[in-house]
């Protein structure tokens, strides 16, 4: 577990002032921006070249502004982390239950318009599921799109549920690090216990931490303002997952289902 420093890669669209990482020039240390990185400004910037892992300074338990004291986890990661590892803390630090299912979410990013029939399907479908199968739903984490859908659903449902239904509804956010508005609130390398996580409306080019989720793995790879450093490392932990077992009063002999849900996105998303 870690977050990544990132060395300076000069995008020579921008004319000098960001990297390819997403970030502005200002933003690398000067080690990252001596001489040496200077002549590297054709080279396509890479995560696995051209950053290092250092140890977390982001973890511990979010709480929103401004929406009640429900608390959720949270944990910024480097994007090789070892899904065995996040696995093993969602369910044993975190006290996350053992899936008997994962539905993994994925569709449109941004604010790309949801249909209301799609919305009803995740309501009275995707939750109700969830639920009576207790199951994992991995989302983006972000509001916006798809995942604010599933999340509606989720805080739809818990508003009318009893208190032991919606423990049985567990939501997981998986976002790019890089991505999340707001994030220099999650920062303190001791640890923080809990976060005070301030989000307003979302616009296109903000993008805020969904309070439905019960915990969120903040995926970074070193980029900035960019989706998809989050993608190798989900698919890599869905895969761990489905090699688990679980079973019926705890008797361990089924392997965990993962299945893959795609709503207004491309076909090629689903690889």
């Amino acid at each position: 577990m870690g977050s990544r420093i990132f060395l300076l890669l000069l995008d020579p669209n921008s004319n000098g002032a960001r990297c390819q990482c997403g970030g502005p020039r200002e933003i690398h240390d000067s080690a990252a921006t001596g001489d040496n990185f200077e002549a590297m400004t054709v080279t396509k910037w890479d995560s696995q070249q051209h950053s290092s892992e250092y140890p977390t300074d982001a973890f511990g338990e979010l709480e929103f502004a401004g929406a009640g004291r429900r608390l959720s986890h949270f944990l910024r990661l480097s994007c090789d982390t070892p899904p065995q590892v996040i696995y093993n803390l969602m369910t044993t630090h975190w006290g996350l239950p053992i899936p008997n299912l994962v539905v993994s979410v994925v569709g449109g990013v941004g604010h790309e318009k949801i249909e209301p029939w799609v919305r009803n399907i995740l309501r009275k479908g995707l939750v109700r599921a969830a639920q009576s199968t207790g199951a994992w739903i991995l989302t983006g984490g972000l509001r916006e799109s798809v995942s604010r859908c599933v999340g509606e659903a989720v805080r739809d449902h818990g508003a009318v549920a009893s208190a032991v239904s919606q423990k049985k509804v567990i939501a997981i956010g998986v976002a790019p690090w890089g991505l999340v508005h707001n994030r220099q609130q999650l920062v303190n390398p001791q640890g923080s216990f809990p976060a005070r996580y301030y989000a307003q409306k979302a616009t296109n080019d903000i993008r805020y931490l969904d309070n439905s989720c019960q915990a969120f793995l903040l995926v970074d790879n070193g980029s900035v303002d960019q989706q998809g450093g989050e993608t190798v490392f989900q698919a890599n932990l869905e895969d761990f997952i489905s090699h688990q077992r679980t079973g019926i009063c705890g008797s361990g002999n089924i392997e965990i289902p993962v299945l893959c849900l795609l709503i207004s996105g491309k076909a090629c998303m689903l690889e």
